[in-house]
């Protein structure tokens, strides 16, 4: 029998991993949560994709260990402290380092990996005490720097916020504590941080024994609401020119190495500031949402395809990353919370000549946030092809956006 994948928890992007894995003639095993959809980006999980569902249960490693898998993969934020302890179990000469664990999940002991490594990381403190806090602005000399507030263990800018200088952080500070994430958890630390500016970038990467290639190199475009500069406006596929980019790839290469990442897909956003590369945070896992989908039209392959070929045939088939086409996914915003009342505004996108794909998390009727990051958009439509054709169509998708009603 041929050995399965394991694949945690395939929701958001690990959607795509099973039907990837199938097309080399690898069955795969779900491994689920407490949920089988994840309504942020209208993902349920496939029951066709599987040769079997299991959830997480108290004897699920005498299951696993059956099973005789090639390989275990996270597929949400939420599946890699299950998927990293199984791999360590059945499949350690894949396992990223055990000793790093915490580095790869804390965005305050990230930057402190980054700092032992000799790595350019930013000035961060994690803390519950706001006197510790007032200690540690003084000391850094950053009272008349921007800062940012955000949670130790989020994900989609969930609690993230930017504080001008001199500007009032405690009541982010408490927010954060008290207030609950998305997942439901409430945050025991408020990570308090150097805010990074300039402009922000998605390295993805796939790694097989601590060689990293690139997979898809994205460029960010956010707006601001309030004090958070998080709702995501659109992002934009673009080449890789090293000299253009400050070194961003080898500066993320490094980062990973610091954060003991040595096998499987990573997640990365760095910010090129006027004094290099800076790590915003890191995650051992694909970037979320339908972008796999993107990265394939943009470059003709994308993390999911690279990791059937570093666990098939021990690494990746094309080292050379290139961009084949502009690729700019359009994210839809919602001005309030309410229902939903005319979606069908959107359909008028069916018409635009370079139309690539359209998301909608929502129809009519249905409860929608008000959009103030990542995981409250309420969709996304990909354009591709001319890059001026692109940016005309996006005019066109804000026109449509504007006339959303909702109630």
């Amino acid at each position: 029998m041929v050995r399965p994948v394991i694949i945690v928890n395939p929701l958001s992007s690990g959607i795509e991993l099973a039907p990837a894995f199938r097309a080399r003639g690898i069955p795969a095993i779900a491994v689920t949560l407490n949920y089988d959809e994840f309504p942020e980006f209208g993902s349920k999980i496939r029951t066709s994709d599987f040769l079997q569902i299991v959830s997480a249960q108290p004897d699920l490693e005498k299951i696993i260990g059956a099973l005789d898998p090639l390989a275990i993969i996270p597929g949400t934020e939420e599946a890699i402290p299950l998927a990293e302890r199984l791999t360590a179990r059945f499949t350690p000469q894949f396992a990223n380092d055990p000793i790093k664990s915490l580095h790869r999940s804390h965005k305050s002991f990230m930057q402190m990996a980054l700092t032992e490594a000799g790595v350019p990381s930013l000035k961060t403190l994690h803390s519950a005490s706001e006197s510790e806090v007032e200690i540690w602005i003084r000391e850094n000399h950053l009272h008349d720097f921007p800062l940012i507030l955000k949670p130790p263990t989020s994900s989609g800018s969930d609690k993230v916020f930017h504080i001008e200088p001199n500007g009032n952080w405690k009541g982010a500070f408490t927010r954060i504590l008290n207030e609950p994430m998305v997942s439901g958890k409430r945050s025991e630390t408020v990570v308090i941080q150097e805010q990074a500016i300039g402009t922000e970038f998605a390295v993805g990467t796939v790694s097989s024994d601590g060689r990293h290639s690139l997979a898809h190199l994205m460029k960010y475009n956010k707006t601001s609401i309030g004090d958070r500069k998080t709702v995501f406006d659109h992002v934009e596929f673009i080449p890789f020119d090293d000299n253009v980019l400050g070194g961003i790839f080898d500066y993320t290469k490094r980062a990973l190495d610091a954060l003991g990442i040595r096998w499987g897909a990573a997640h990365t956003e760095i910010m090129l500031t006027k004094d290099g590369p800076r790590l915003i945070e890191s995650s051992p896992r694909m970037i979320g949402g339908p972008v796999n989908g993107f990265a394939r039209a943009a470059t003709g392959s994308c993390q999911a395809d690279k990791l059937v070929e570093i666990y098939v045939d021990g690494d990746v088939s094309m080292k050379e990353y290139v961009l084949k086409k502009s690729v700019v996914p359009v994210f839809l915003r919602s001005p309030a919370q309410g229902s939903l009342t005319n979606a069908e505004v959107f359909d008028e996108s069916n018409q635009l000549s370079t139309l690539l794909s359209k998301h909608l998390w929502f129809k009519n009727g249905d409860r929608v946030p008000q959009t103030i990051d990542y995981l409250t958009s309420i969709g996304i439509i990909a354009l591709a092809g001319e890059r001026d054709l692109i940016f005309s169509d996006y005019e066109k998708i804000r026109a449509m956006e504007s006339k959303l009603v909702i109630r």
